[in-house]
């Protein structure tokens, strides 16, 4: 009888042991993602903020395209007829909010894991750039489409909020 106590209590032990485990292991599964998403992200902001960066490298992109396709793309057509910019200068400010979409939409996936004050001033500065910047709104409305749409959902709702 002393042995059977012995024996259910290691049971109950190796029970316990095998839920930490899997807790363990479901934790790491989301890590890596977290980081693996992470690092996509991160080459594809730097990759933005190349274009942004480099005037030469901005207007081959532009006139290659436009060679390409016929046209450059919307946002920086509608940049040239309006802000009175040359389509190079259109293709750096195309590449400057691709950049920082890509910087917000990854805050956006972790958004929940920020702190209150952290978060607040993440959305303050989202509803900021979407709502009252010309160049940000006009951008997300020529983009939205092809953004991920959790991420998209997320600062319409923010920009639906008063302020």
């Amino acid at each position: 009888m002393y042995w059977e106590a012995i024996a259910a209590i290691g049971q109950a032990v190796g029970a316990l042991a095998l839920v930490f485990v899997l807790i363990q292991v479901r934790h790491a599964r989301q890590e890596v993602r977290r980081s693996v998403s992470q690092a996509r992200a991160d080459v594809a902001r730097e990759l933005w903020v190349l274009g942004a960066e480099n005037a030469q490298l901005s207007g081959l992109l532009g006139r290659t395209e436009t060679a390409l396709s016929g046209q450059q793309p919307p946002f920086v057509t509608e940049l040239v007829a309006t802000a009175n910019i040359t389509p190079e200068e259109a293709m750096q400010v195309l590449s400057h909010e691709w950049a920082w979409w890509m910087y917000r939409a990854q805050v956006i996936r972790f958004a929940r894991e920020l702190q209150v004050a952290e978060r607040a001033q993440f959305d303050e500065s989202v509803r900021f750039v979407y709502g009252n910047l010309n160049v940000g709104r006009l951008w997300l409305q020529l983009h939205r489409h092809r953004l991920d749409p959790d991420a998209v959902r997320y600062v319409d709702n923010l920009l639906a909020q008063p302020g």
